[in-house]
């Protein structure tokens, strides 16, 4: 039996391309409940942060471009996020390496 929740914590290394953080699974609805981002290097870079619904949907911009000072980090979600079965959170950054993600989500068990 599956089980109706499951807590998750996702770690990230942002890259220079966009590369996905996380895909809902089968039968579960995703919920997000912090989005924790922190540049660990001394310059300046920004961060795109992108849903989409599946693998073939139109990315929408959470975040573009959004500019996260050196040794600064940033509260990337302000509130719950739902990412229905099959939705994709994607990220990208100005550098490589140069920023890193920590992402809260609570799996639920769909009907």
């Amino acid at each position: 039996m599956a089980e109706l929740n499951v807590f998750k914590t996702v770690t990230h290394s942002v890259q220079d391309s966009s590369q996905t953080v996380y895909t809902a699974p089968s039968n579960y609805t995703g919920i997000v409940l912090s989005t924790q981002v922190t540049n660990v290097s001394d310059s300046t870079h920004t961060l795109t942060f992108t849903y989409q619904d599946s693998a073939s949907g139109a990315a929408t911009e959470i975040l573009s471009q959004f500019s996260i000072p050196g040794r600064d980090a940033l509260g990337a979600t302000s509130g719950k996020l739902v990412v229905t079965t099959g939705g994709i959170l994607k990220m990208s950054s100005s550098g490589t390496d140069k920023l890193k993600a920590v992402v809260g989500i609570l799996e639920s068990l769909n009907g």
